[in-house]
């Protein structure tokens, strides 16, 4: 990853000799997708707790980070993820579902975003489980996994424990918080 832009912040205007201070970096970076390609798989939450704005939030989210991939991978939205990149679509309530495989279509993608619906607990072990499935353990894509959810676990295992398996196996997994209807776990989103 390249880093794109960076920014330095400190709490005091003074320092004297002994005192300690605390200094705050900030990084964004960019993949190269183009010149390596990526799976990407969106975990979406459809858990009761996301219904209403929440969920319309998700959808909206979702739908622009799959436009901004589409025009990252070949220069142009042309409706194709382009240079080996794939992106797939796991949800998840009770259970997770695969709703799509890791795939180029920005339509199919788009449809399978806009066909969630809000209902049922929350697994987010389940939502690892699945989503890592989804990768080829041949593929010499890089393998990232990008969680849209209020970060409430209600139902399943650990979600540390597949999480860990994930990034044991090259996974990056990045964490989008979404306050649902009984706010956000922060502390579990950073977990």
């Amino acid at each position: 990853m390249g880093v794109t832009n960076s920014n330095k912040e400190i709490n005091v205007t003074q320092i004297n000799c002994g005192e300690t201070f605390n200094v705050r970096l900030s990084l964004t970076a960019a993949p190269d997708i183009v010149s390596h390609p990526t799976d990407i798989v969106l975990i979406l939450d459809r858990s009761s707790s996301m219904s209403g704005s929440p969920l319309a939030n998700l959808k909206s989210g979702a739908k622009k980070f799959i436009d901004i991939i589409d025009e990252a991978t070949d220069g142009t939205q042309d409706g194709q993820i382009g240079n080996g990149s794939r992106i797939g679509i796991v949800s998840f309530a009770d259970t997770a579902t695969q709703n799509t495989q890791l795939i180029t279509s920005v339509a199919t993608l788009k449809a399978a975003v806009d066909g969630l619906t809000a209902n049922g607990s929350t697994n987010h072990a389940d939502a690892f489980t699945k989503a890592l499935q989804l990768f080829d353990p041949a593929s010499t894509n890089a393998k990232v996994m990008v969680m849209f959810t209020d970060g409430f676990t209600t139902e399943g295992g650990n979600p540390n424990t597949v999480a860990t398996l994930a990034k044991s196996q090259g996974v990056i997994i990045y964490c989008i918080g979404l306050s649902g209807n009984g706010g956000i776990d922060v502390q579990a989103l950073n977990d």
